[in-house]
């Protein structure tokens, strides 16, 4: 397993998508069953910069990223890949700045609840 360093880049965002239904599951996914690290391949350092939205109904991708830190600078880019991905609206959103995961690099669960829609500059 890799480790979240080996993707620690300045200037870049990774964000993924899903459809969590309560903060609870979402933080038992993230931090208590660390299930995330499993289904994406890669050890998580607890003092990353990560934010994250859990919705309580899917809502559009323009209006689930909107409020994330500096969300204006790569918001068009989100927007573009998740709806090449087939994807217009979650109920989740999470964003690990500083961050440039790389899929090809790791074994990654294809069943897993949060879908990697790609990597973007920010600023």
């Amino acid at each position: 397993m890799r480790h979240e360093d080996d993707f620690s880049i300045g200037g870049m965002v990774s964000v993924w998508i899903g459809d969590f239904q309560t903060d609870a599951q979402f933080d038992d996914y993230m931090n208590l069953s660390k299930e995330f690290e499993k289904d994406f391949g890669f050890r998580i350092n607890n003092a990353s910069i990560r934010e994250a939205a859990v919705e309580s109904a899917p809502t559009a991708i323009e209006q689930l990223v909107k409020g994330f830190s500096n969300w204006e600078s790569f918001a068009p880019a989100v927007v573009e890949a998740a709806r090449q991905a087939g994807v217009e609206r979650a109920t989740t959103m999470l964003v690990y700045y500083s961050l440039w995961f790389a899929p090809g690099k790791v074994k990654m669960n294809s069943n897993a609840p949060l879908r990697f829609i790609g990597a973007f500059p920010f600023s």
